[in-house]
């Protein structure tokens, strides 16, 4: 007999001290694979002046116009860096997949590993921890998840199905199916107030309780011993009560209140790696993440479709043929350059659907997209070069005002997208950071958002 997850809209009765004081800042970060196809992506003109023509890959995006930041020439130049490992693995290991994955977040290289690339290539996870999490962590406390990372159709959960880190060789999971997301988010929400049969939420209370009271007595225990460690040991204990303390938090039902926060309707259970679902399951993800915005339960989130090098065949649009297979067939094959093109356009009808349901929720004097940016990217720019050169970057919303939208920026030369991260710190009201990833190639913020 199926599942299926309650399909309930409930006003929201969680009171977050930040959206109650007005609107907050929240930072998306929505990734599609294998590169773009240039001739048929990017607007034309300059500055607020640029154009999304009829037929493009970005031809979706046009109701949002004057709210988008489209950005050329944009480069992973801290991808290559050698970085003094002493040892006798190479100092600049992965293919250009498993790097552009790694690196989006992170602006480091990779670490040396066992994990296999095609051409034989071999690397581990990136070298430091991502601009979502250093952010997160900045802010730790003010909502009731820190983050949350998202996948649709994600397989084999190597380095280039990843692109949160909490820090060098700490990839985050990301989760691919909505149903376990929603049960994360909103289960206990569900559980003690909207659950039809009262048995059932008499059950799910008392499971509630019992695991706190778990956490409070080990809480007590630990507390009892921090006292008789010497200073250092005090420091690591310490941080896991922390822990704790934190898992505590996230068992706690959210109250869910506020303008514009109901919980998604999720309908029937689905497999959401079968290929034929990964439009809906992508969908749920979309609804789950606006939905978790607008109750103020997180400001971080990455939503990762596929995975870098992702061989996703697409029925629906009449594409059965993987993805990464297609990506590399080169520019001589018109007919597969169409089907490219239809792809990376059915990618911005889902960053468009995204967007509209954000720009639909008033949010202090705005919508929920305004206080927000969303970052649309790839791990490449072109797929049958391994480029990563000129990344297809978009950003759509102004952060609460701090970016000016409605342009087609081009930076020439090419800027490191370590000055992008640096900007979305600030942007998230991190405005004393001034460096992010590699070093030697960050220059400060990205000129010209502000």
């Amino acid at each position: 007999m199926g599942m299926t997850v309650p399909a309930v809209a409930l006003p929201v009765l969680w009171s977050s001290p930040l959206l109650a004081a007005g609107a907050t800042t929240r930072l998306l970060v929505f990734f599609s694979p294998n590169g773009t196809i240039y001739s048929h992506w990017g607007p034309t003109g300059a500055g607020t002046s640029y154009t999304i023509s009829a037929g493009s890959i970005l031809e979706p995006l046009l109701p949002f116009k004057s709210k988008l930041n489209v950005l050329q020439g944009v480069s992973y130049l801290s991808e290559s860096i050698p970085m003094p490992l002493g040892n006798s693995d190479p100092a600049n290991p992965g293919n250009p997949h498993m790097k552009g994955s790694g690196h989006c977040l992170t602006g480091v290289p990779l670490l040396p590993g066992t994990q296999s690339g095609s051409g034989g290539a071999k690397a581990g996870y990136a070298g430091g921890i991502s601009v979502d999490q250093y952010i997160a962590q900045k802010i730790a406390g003010q909502t009731k998840f820190p983050s949350i990372e998202a996948g649709v159709g994600m397989m084999d959960g190597g380095v280039r199905q990843h692109l949160a880190y909490a820090g060098a060789n700490q990839p985050l999971p990301t989760e691919s199916s909505p149903f376990k997301i929603f049960q994360r988010i909103f289960g206990a929400a569900v559980a003690s107030s909207s659950m039809p049969d009262l048995a059932q939420a008499e059950s799910a209370a008392q499971r509630l309780a019992e695991r706190t009271s778990i956490l409070d007595y080990a809480a007590q225990d630990l507390s009892t011993l921090m006292a008789r460690l010497p200073g250092d040991e005090k420091v690591r204990l310490d941080r896991h009560l922390q822990s704790i303390r934190e898992i505590e938090l996230q068992l706690a039902p959210p109250v869910l209140s506020g303008s514009g926060c109901a919980m998604p309707m999720m309908g029937p259970i689905i497999d959401p790696l079968a290929i034929g679902n990964f439009a809906a399951a992508g969908k749920l993800q979309m609804d789950i993440l606006v939905a978790a915005f607008a109750c103020g339960l997180t400001r971080i989130a990455t939503l990762q479709w596929g995975g870098s090098a992702s061989e996703q065949e697409y029925p629906w649009l009449g594409i059965n043929t993987g993805h990464h297979t297609m990506s590399h067939r080169g520019d001589a094959d018109l007919a597969n350059m169409a089907l490219l093109v239809k792809v990376n356009n059915w990618y911005a009808q889902q960053f468009a659907y995204l967007l509209g349901k954000l720009d639909a929720i008033q949010d202090g004097a705005g919508t929920l997209l305004d206080n927000c940016v969303v970052a649309w990217t790839n791990e490449l720019s072109k797929g049958s070069t391994h480029d990563s050169h000129n990344i297809p970057w978009v950003l759509a919303g102004s952060a609460g005002g701090y970016f000016r939208t409605g342009r087609l920026i081009q930076y020439t030369p090419e800027q490191p997208h370590n000055d992008l991260l640096v900007s979305l710190m600030n942007a998230m009201g991190l405005t004393d950071e001034t460096t992010f990833g590699a070093r030697a190639v960050c220059t400060g913020p990205l000129t010209g958002l502000v």
